[in-house]
């Protein structure tokens, strides 16, 4: 099986979680976290022993990879929007929890 043919068989929700392992977002994060401080955007909780701060993408992973028509790995290296700082904010775990782009999976996985 051929690269162009396995890239059709690859759900959104693998995409996603792919793109979450790539070196290219591992380089956003931490340029989000650099530009913010370290400091939650919300509340202004900095990174610590009692709190953790995550990098959130204001319009989600998922409504980018749709939006910009991303179906493979290398479609995502080479999705800007992906990757725009803009699109991102640093944010304690709890305050990302109550955001819109919160993965829905792990809330509903907490509540089980």
């Amino acid at each position: 099986m051929n690269s162009q043919s396995l890239d059709k068989v690859v759900s959104v929700s693998n995409l996603v979680r792919l793109i979450r392992r790539m070196d290219e977002y591992e380089l956003w994060k931490r340029a989000v976290f650099v530009r913010d401080r370290f400091t939650c955007q919300n509340c202004g909780a900095r990174n610590g022993r009692k709190r953790i701060i995550e990098a959130d993408h204001k319009v989600s992973i998922t409504i980018l990879v749709k939006e910009n028509k991303v179906n493979s790995v290398e479609s995502a290296r080479n999705c800007k929007a992906l990757w725009d700082i803009n699109n991102g904010r640093t944010l304690c775990h709890t305050c990302h929890e109550q955001t819109e782009s919160y993965p829905t999976r792990f809330v509903q996985n907490k509540l089980r």
